[in-house]
């Protein structure tokens, strides 16, 4: 397919560009992924394309982030025009320039030549497969050689920077202390890793083909790809496994790096290691394990309808499964189905809760007290506020009995956002000055900002503007020293909207215009939709 429009011919089938109104004409190679990412565009310039459905054509299987979407983009505006892509906010891009599509008088040489192409890639696909499933085959009665690549962090702070090569090797370390498995040494994957580099190949750009190379070249069976993302004490690994049968994506949570680490080793010897499960067993553990996993990404992409599909794929098989439920709750939230958010989550409180220090408990427990805080549902607010109550207090129980501290802090933020709302300032503040107390001892420090926005609430409403500017002040200086942009913006917010309750309309914007530019920034679509909901008037609140 050719297109041609102001002075540029494209040829969608060979990938270039070339301008006409040059002599010699001068051509211009298109990427590979952003080759694809266009004609999708072109195909469907009737209509807006979502970044999800541009990162699920293109990226299939792998774990990207919106970066590598914003990358092409980038890349066809350079080449073809700032002007021929729309971006709509929130939801995705449109090409919005008119078109001539161009039929070539080669186009019969053409495709009788692509016919024999084709045939040739697939002889040559299946000579590939059969020695690549040979060498397999030859091991399969040994266990696989394993290959981590350096961890993707996608922390939203500097805390977390010491992540991509030193978890990279303490996964390697683990794994071979834990197993029998062989494990490629961390120099020998960073040296093939550059080298892939130097030859222009990439996860994001080659896809599959990047990962055959790279079993070529460290003669390990399977790759694992990893990313942590989340916040300090409530972590999240997401993880493709690469080998012949395909990528398989998990995902583990967890309070500390350490922890996710280990788990994923425990998981990696168990699944790898031993050959005790059965076929049928594997087959469903591993499909609810993806279907969560890519629910999260979804989930966290704020593609919620997809996100709650996955879920309940993931619900199918195993309908005890707490997280899974828990997220789905949260998918349900964030489209504004609370009552059947909350009828889950206290569907979820009537399951056993296995998991360790019944975490889940504790986490439905708090969820339906933030739903009742930040969602008045019905007519008797005050009623309300005491049955957010006592789940919040229940919550508490279960972190006081386990010793967790992050969600103590988390349990009294919200005791004290109640004794607010029902105007018990005193009491307010003494849940959350302990609140600081906790956060304080951990390492990330800008925990501490929900608590010191929540006093400056306080301070406003008894009418101490100053006392209010102070905890703004150290609640920024926090969020600052540690680069986190989402604590950056509640902050902005949060002076945003006691400037906009005191009249003060210009002022307040300008705060919320400092929070939308970090939020893009960051270039994170969660963040710039709650900025554009301040704007909007309507509630910024989103269940994480």
């Amino acid at each position: 397919m050719r297109i041609k429009f102001d002075n540029k011919d494209v040829d969608l089938t060979l990938g270039r560009v070339s301008l006409l109104d040059t002599d010699p004409t001068e051509v211009y190679e298109i990427r590979a992924k952003t080759l694809q990412v266009l004609e999708t565009l072109i195909k469907n310039r009737d209509r807006i394309v979502t970044k999800q459905e541009l990162l699920d054509r293109v990226w299939s299987g792998l774990i990207v982030q919106d970066q590598v979407l914003v990358q092409s983009i980038k890349e066809i505006r350079d080449l073809l025009g700032a002007s021929t892509i729309k971006t709509f906010p929130k939801i995705g891009y449109r090409w919005v320039v008119e078109i001539d599509i161009a039929e070539t008088p080669t186009q019969g040489v053409l495709a009788r030549n692509s016919i024999w192409m084709t045939i040739g890639a697939v002889v040559c696909l299946l000579f590939s497969c059969f020695i690549y499933i040979s060498l397999y085959a030859g091991t399969s009665s040994q266990l696989p050689k394993v290959a981590f690549l350096p961890i993707e962090n996608a922390m939203p702070d500097k805390l977390h920077d010491w992540v991509s090569i030193k978890g990279m090797d303490q996964l390697s370390q683990a794994l071979r202390e834990q197993s029998e498995l062989q494990v490629s040494a961390v120099d020998d994957v960073l040296l093939a890793v550059e080298r892939m580099n130097k030859g222009s190949l990439s996860p994001e750009v080659s896809g599959p083909q990047y990962f055959f190379k790279l079993h070529q070249i460290l003669e390990a069976q399977l790759i694992v790809q990893t990313r942590l993302t989340g916040y300090p004490q409530d972590l999240q690994l997401h993880y493709t496994l690469h080998s012949h049968l395909g990528p398989q994506q998990g995902v583990v949570l967890a309070q500390s790096v350490d922890e996710a680490l280990s788990e994923l080793t425990n998981i990696l010897a168990q699944r790898y290691g031993l050959a005790t499960q059965s076929a049928s067993e594997h087959y469903y553990s591993a499909f609810s394990n993806q279907a969560f996993a890519k629910g999260v990404n979804a989930y966290l992409q704020r593609d919620y309808a997809a996100a709650i599909t996955l879920f309940r794929s993931a619900l199918v098989e195993q309908p005890d499964m707490l997280a899974a439920r828990r997220y789905l709750a949260g998918s349900l939230a964030n489209t504004y189905e609370f009552d059947r958010a909350i009828e889950l989550l206290r569907g979820s409180l009537q399951i056993a809760d296995n998991s360790q220090s019944q975490k889940e408990h504790l986490r439905a427990n708090l969820m339906i007290g933030y739903l009742l805080i930040n969602w008045p549902q019905g007519d008797d607010r005050q009623k309300e506020l005491s049955v957010a109550q006592k789940y919040i207090a229940q919550a508490k129980r279960l972190a006081q009995s386990s010793q967790d501290k992050l969600f103590i802090a988390y349990s009294y933020e919200e005791l004290g956002k109640i004794k607010r709302l029902q105007g018990y300032f005193s009491e307010a503040t003494r849940w959350l000055l302990a609140a600081l107390d906790y956060h304080q001892s951990f390492h990330g420090r800008y925990g501490q900002t929900a608590a010191l926005i929540e006093l400056a609430r306080i301070a406003i409403a008894q009418g101490e503007l100053e006392e209010a500017k102070r905890y703004f002040s150290d609640a920024m200086r926090i969020a600052d020293d540690s680069k986190a942009h989402p604590n950056q913006i509640w902050v902005l917010l949060a002076q945003a909207d006691m400037y906009r309750d005191l009249n003060e309309q210009v002022i307040a914007d300008e705060f919320a215009k400092q929070a939308l530019e970090i939020a893009y920034r960051a270039d994170s679509p969660q963040l710039i939709a709650r900025v554009e909901a301040w704007f909007a008037q309507v509630p910024i609140h989103t269940v994480n």
